[in-house]
């Protein structure tokens, strides 16, 4: 499972994983908002951040829902029957953790300079070969970190040693992508450098440096979304839960009366069970490419300097002139070919019709 290329872009923010995870669901949410609202048929039926209640009467907070009309020309929504539509948004991000066994290499060694030094491997995907690598500490000494890689290939190996001087709150990645190649960046670096897509990732933390000893480090893992699982089981539980009020049906039926549709962000976190789970219950699974959502990253970035992601949201969207403009201007870009479905990898775009006096949300492949 690779690690997503929105995590090469943001881990060089230096933002913790929390914080930069509710910017990346922003950033999903404001693009749906403005494919949809640059759809003038079915912007007149939309209800944003509604809670829609399910058949077991418990309410639910979905980003975007679509209602028929009072004669006042209203969404309905104080009615789950009148529902005819819904869309939410989920992702899941990299989890970073302290690994494993460095905890233990923690506990028997509190100051790292008097350590014998921390030692992990990286194996490849085609386990053919190894990565050995051992951090030392340099006691007393300007470049105060030596690092080791051996590459192990059967009885051969192949070696780098890097001396190197390393301040309070640096890091050092290590990556290797899906071409087996191990990548190694000091601080001033950053994974977005890496073309190639990376499937792991170990960070090392430098917590502590005095008189040119380290005291203390810190080793992190990337994890590619333990939580898909969960998530997966929220949408699908919406989903089911609004179609029977709605349909008197769990189950999916040929009836676009109604449709459930999931936006996902770092499809490539999803685990094939969270994606079985997800493919059962929800009508649509639609996911947006990571290029997309780093586009718009930087596009913000751009605009609006360092306070951009602040803006990244569908309050913003809807009342700041400035802030529609970027995002709408993203869109044209690309086409407004921004959404892809999760099994056919095609691009599709939402519509809108009404047959028989009845209004339908509807999921749309491109012409080619």
């Amino acid at each position: 499972m690779a690690l997503s290329n929105i995590f090469k872009f943001t881990q060089g923010l230096g933002q913790g994983g929390h914080q930069i995870g509710r910017k990346v669901g922003d950033a999903i949410e404001i693009l749906v908002l403005g494919l949809i609202s640059n759809n003038q048929n079915l912007l007149p039926y939309l209800v944003v951040e509604d809670g829609v209640e399910g058949a077991t009467s418990a309410k639910h907070k979905v980003e975007f829902s679509f209602y028929n009309l009072n004669e006042s020309g209203n969404p309905i929504r104080s009615n789950s029957e009148q529902l005819f539509g819904i869309i939410e948004c989920k992702k899941v991000g990299v989890e970073q953790t302290i690994k494993q066994n460095f905890k233990t290499f923690n506990n028997a060694n509190p100051i790292f300079h008097i350590s014998p030094g921390y030692s992990f491997v990286m194996s490849p995907t085609c386990r053919t070969f190894k990565w050995h690598v051992h951090i030392e500490p340099l006691l007393n000494q300007e470049n105060n970190l030596k690092i080791n890689i051996n590459k192990i290939i059967g009885e051969e190996h192949e070696e780098q040693i890097h001396e190197i001087r390393v301040s309070n709150g640096n890091q050092i990645l290590f990556a290797t992508d899906l071409l087996n190649n191990l990548h190694f960046k000091l601080n001033e670096q950053s994974l977005s450098e890496i073309e190639t897509q990376i499937n792991k990732c170990i960070i090392l933390q430098i917590k502590s440096v005095e008189d040119n000893n380290i005291k203390k480090i810190n080793v992190n893992e990337a994890l590619a979304g333990p939580q898909t699982p969960e998530k997966a089981k929220q949408a699908s539980f919406v989903s089911l839960d609004v179609r029977k009020k709605v349909l008197g049906s769990f189950d999916k039926i040929d009836n676009d009366d109604f449709i459930s549709v999931l936006v996902i962000g770092e499809a490539d976190h999803w685990e094939e069970k969270s994606r079985s789970m997800i493919r059962l219950c929800n009508d649509y699974n639609l996911y947006i490419p990571d290029e997309v959502i780093v586009s718009l990253f930087m596009k913000f970035s751009e605009k609006f300097g360092n306070n951009y992601q602040s803006l990244l949201t569908k309050t913003n969207y809807l009342n700041n002139v400035e802030v529609k403009a970027a995002v709408d201007e993203l869109l044209m870009e690309n086409e407004y070919k921004i959404l892809k479905d999760l099994d056919t990898n095609l691009y599709v775009k939402f519509g809108y019709s009404n047959l028989d006096g009845k209004n339908k949300l509807k999921v749309i492949p491109f012409e080619d």
